[in-house]
């Protein structure tokens, strides 16, 4: 009886240290996680149009703006989902429908600190959409942010 309480206890123990090793590696994944989301770099003027009131969600390593930021800021890219074709579809309809919302956003936000961001901006102002050349259509197909489909997602640097 001595011995399985011993060996129980021993057990207990050994759990005891590799359980926060375990959390702490997850913990550490989850900021390089990208899922399905993919960067392209941004080349060209940087004249941007800035906001009055964009809400700010400071849960992820970068805050996301869904709107303008008031401060100026320079565009380094956009984060897109690669799922455009194909049987790929099919998974971001699951995806869509089963998905968490919050790993989305914090795919776009660990997609835009691994880019050198300080920041993400979800909005879906004209001259913003327009200087990717983008159509609607093209917005929609490729959003990461499926409760946000007809904006794009930028990766940006705060001035």
């Amino acid at each position: 009886m001595k011995s399985l309480v011993f060996a129980v206890t021993m057990l207990f123990g050994v759990w005891l240290v590799w359980a926060p090793a375990v959390d702490a590696k997850e913990a550490a994944q989850d900021e390089t996680r990208v899922g399905n989301t993919a960067f392209i770099g941004y080349e060209g003027s940087q004249d941007w149009p800035e906001g009055k009131s964009a809400m700010v969600i400071q849960d992820y390593p970068v805050p996301v703006y869904i709107g303008l930021p008031e401060n100026s800021y320079r565009v380094l890219g956009r984060i897109y989902d690669t799922r455009t074709s194909g049987f790929d579809v099919i998974g971001r309809g699951f995806d869509e429908a089963f998905g968490k919302k919050s790993h989305r956003m914090r795919y776009c936000a660990n997609q835009a600190k691994l880019h050198g961001a300080n920041a993400v901006v979800v909005t879906d102002d004209p001259q913003v959409i327009q200087a990717f050349g983008l159509s609607r259509k093209e917005l929609k197909k490729s959003a990461p942010l499926f409760e946000y489909r007809d904006r794009i997602v930028l990766a940006i640097k705060l001035r």
